[in-house]
């Protein structure tokens, strides 16, 4: 039984024109993300004056924010991705209940990374590549990630789950307020209370305790239409099945990233700590733009999984099309301004000279293929959102995955320096071609099953 509330969602996502449409739900989308980002730059920003030792102990506990994001976006990504089809099915029911599980396999999931927190920090950072030298400062920023493992996987799952409604309003006010209100307490408390790290973990809980908060007000009592509820959380076979297939090539890339971010992390190691340093600024400031990037393709995805459920294959060719060519010329302007200003960009986190000069050439080396890395992006929520496991799988593992990690054992040992800056954006470019191969004629392929050909999809 679908409501009248959804009902009317349903008919503007399937009938109002396409551009407006997607605009509406993928800017705010990409101003949520933005947010985000941007505490993960504050995040560098305030704690690199502290020394390369601290810089280089966050870089070390990096991998684990990727882990954390794993569970929240493989659920939430599922989730959401099979409520937006299931709307354009008119199937709310179906729509709830994968909403209910999804939130209680994100706490469950949360709080065992809490209590590896809690158990064994200073083995995890190890682990992960620390050195003698920063392995206690990077415990004691990894048990305040892990800490907060609960509250950023169930922020991740209810954003999903907003998004996939069609609802990215309360997204965008949740994260720009959590990220203002972290950023500032952790600058009270890190510079001028003095408290290094533990002020530094303190505002990052607080931070994401605040976005919890407002998300779940926006679920529970806001606009959403599909409300989890306790009756509805018990998982089925099919209700797994959903999720899980919409939601393993996020799986599947998020766990790549982990472990590619680890081998980085150790291969910078080897190459001393201001290369370590560098590369973890590196990664924070380029964080920033990947976020912008999924924001914009998640905008997207809610109009895609909506009409691909209603079998409107003509809007879903003409918005995805629209939002490649917006990605891809944006991101070449953005590109161009990086490359021209990464050294005075990441001059302002005040790290050491080495370090930052490190960060510059890897700045540079990745702004060249920024193109290339959201044109990637968005054909893995495309595939994601119209529910092909197989291609999104594959598209999704193909920038972090194999490629990757056997660029960074190869490179670095033929090229030194040079070849540890340059692996990343080597795997962009062979994941562009695999992409594109792997997503060239979908469209094709869903209209000729509807009977149509690609001149008669008006996309209107």
């Amino acid at each position: 039984m679908i409501t009248d509330t959804a009902r009317q969602k349903r008919k503007q996502m399937l009938e109002d024109p396409v551009v407006p449409l997607t605009l509406k739900t993928a800017l705010p989308s990409l101003a949520a993300m933005l947010a985000s980002g941007l505490a993960t730059l504050m995040d560098a920003l305030i704690l690199s004056p502290l020394g390369r030792d601290v810089t280089a102990a966050v870089a070390v506990s990096f991998p684990l924010v990727t882990l954390i994001q794993t569970i929240g976006f493989t659920l939430g990504m599922g989730a959401g991705s099979l409520i937006s089809r299931c709307l354009g099915r008119g199937e709310q029911d179906e729509a709830r209940h994968a909403a209910s599980c999804s939130l209680l396999l994100a706490l469950l999931l949360g709080l065992l990374l809490l209590c590896a927190g809690l158990l064994v920090p200073l083995a995890l950072v190890r682990l992960l590549g620390a050195t003698p030298a920063v392995e206690r400062d990077a415990a004691v920023y990894a048990r305040y990630l892990l800490l907060g493992a609960p509250l950023t996987c169930l922020s991740l799952v209810l954003s999903s789950l907003l998004r996939g409604q069609g609802l990215v309003l309360p997204n965008m006010a949740a994260y720009s307020l959590g990220g203002a209100a972290g950023v500032l307490l952790q600058f009270l408390l890190v510079r001028r209370a003095g408290l290094g790290l533990l002020g530094a973990g303190i505002a990052m809980l607080a931070r994401e305790g605040l976005t919890l908060l407002l998300l779940a007000l926006a679920v529970l009592r806001g606009p959403a239409f599909i409300r989890p509820s306790l009756s509805r959380c018990l998982p089925t076979l099919s209700i797994l099945a959903g999720i899980m297939r919409s939601g393993l090539p996020t799986l599947i890339r998020q766990g790549f990233m982990s472990v590619s971010g680890v081998m980085v992390s150790r291969v910078s190691a080897g190459f001393g700590e201001a290369a370590l340093a560098g590369m973890g600024l590196a990664v924070r400031a380029l964080a920033l733009a990947s976020s912008a990037v999924i924001g914009f393709g998640q905008g997207f995805q809610p109009v895609c999984g909506v009409n691909y459920g209603a079998r409107r294959m003509d809007r879903v060719r003409y918005a995805y099309c629209f939002c490649m060519k917006t990605l891809v010329f944006s991101l070449l302007a953005v590109g161009a301004l990086v490359f021209l200003f990464a050294q005075p960009l990441l001059a302002l986190f005040g790290a050491e000279a080495q370090a930052t000069a490190f960060a510059a050439r890897v700045l540079r080396a990745q702004s060249v293929v920024l193109a290339a890395q959201g044109a990637v992006i968005l054909m893995n929520m495309l595939t994601q959102a119209m529910g092909l496991t197989v291609r999104a799988t594959l598209v999704a593992s193909s920038r972090q995955g194999p490629i990757l990690m056997a660029l960074l054992a190869l490179m670095p040992r033929l090229f030194g320096e040079t070849g540890l800056v340059l692996a990343q954006s080597a795997s962009d470019l062979i994941a562009l071609a695999l992409s594109y191969l792997l997503t060239r004629k979908l469209f094709a392929e869903e209209l000729t099953q509807q009977g149509l050909s690609v001149r008669e999809s008006p996309g209107s």
